[in-house]
């Protein structure tokens, strides 16, 4: 019979918990509570209680817990079965090979999003010292990756929420890249000036509808700010791809973040804006994640 972690010594062998053995035991009590990834939630929360990195959980896994460590995965247990996400608990979240503060005032950064940065460092290749305006900072995640892996780049980071500017700037400031960033509160466009090279943003783009069968660990801990797009969740594109041209240099580069089926009326969209070369790439899953596209640039006759 499996004893429970608060019917157990709190430290040495008469625990039975070392580091391993507190993973096995979580990522049991996590598959019982029905959690999507039992697994991956119990890792991260022993490391993070025991200090340990991958090698250290390999190499010192069957070292017994400390009295602070046994309180410390109890405690994270009993949160993340009480339904709080892990990144929650813990208060970072890795993106991009970067650890990003997040709080409840901003959306935690997924996975998914990685496609986004990965395609925007892959349009500014062959531009000298670009200009980036990210739209809806949130954490800062997408504009302090663009940054730290372009060293030479310029950032204008956009929110309407002080408390999600107030992270950006701690996240940008974690990753020394804050000398190269401005952070502006408005909506959108709202406080922006000038040209860039490159527009990104991560929109609420959640349809009304699909707010209300959100899983409770979304809708709970995200701010719904970050969430609603309107009632088919697109009204944020409409503003953003169709005033970029007037804030993008000539070919000057977008890509937007998308729900799963949004791919085809967010193209449109773009090719309603004159924008060219215009792709819908998709998410490890093989969902459409992200669409981009390069501003035409006018001809003399044109202007």
């Amino acid at each position: 019979m499996v004893v429970p972690l608060d019917k157990r010594p709190r430290s040495g062998p008469y625990s039975g918990i070392n580091a391993r053995s507190a993973k096995r035991f979580l990522t049991e009590q996590f598959k019982a509570a029905g959690l999507a990834t039992p697994e991956e939630d119990a890792r991260e929360l022993v490391m993070a209680a025991t200090g340990f990195d991958l090698t250290d959980f390999i190499t010192r896994g069957t070292e017994f817990l400390t009295p602070e460590q046994f309180d410390c995965v109890k405690s994270y247990a009993d949160r993340r079965l009480m339904g709080e996400p892990v990144d929650h608990i813990l208060g970072w979240r890795e993106f991009y090979g970067r650890r990003f503060k997040v709080t409840k005032d901003v959306l935690s950064p997924r996975g998914d999003t990685e496609v986004l940065v990965h395609q925007a460092l892959n349009s500014l290749k062959y531009i000298a010292a670009p200009k980036i305006l990210d739209l809806g900072t949130g954490s800062g995640a997408i504009i302090v990756s663009l940054l730290a892996d372009r060293a030479e780049a310029q950032g204008v980071a956009v929110d309407i929420s002080p408390k999600a500017l107030d992270i950006a700037r701690q996240n940008a400031v974690k990753h020394d890249v804050a000398s190269r960033c401005a952070f502006e509160k408005g909506a959108w466009f709202g406080p922006v000036t000038g040209k860039y090279d490159l527009i990104v943003s991560n929109p609420p783009y959640i349809s009304d509808a699909a707010m209300e069968s959100l899983e409770p660990e979304v809708a709970q801990y995200d701010p719904d700010i970050s969430l609603r797009g309107g009632r088919d969740g697109l009204d944020p594109y409409h503003i953003i791809v169709g005033e970029a041209s007037m804030y993008l240099k000539p070919n000057g580069w977008m890509w937007v973040e998308i729900g799963f089926d949004q791919g085809d009326a967010v193209q449109k969209m773009f090719q309603e804006a004159g924008f060219k070369g215009i792709s819908v790439v998709k998410d490890l899953s093989g969902h459409d994640r992200c669409v981009g596209g390069q501003i035409r640039a006018l001809h003399a006759a044109e202007i």
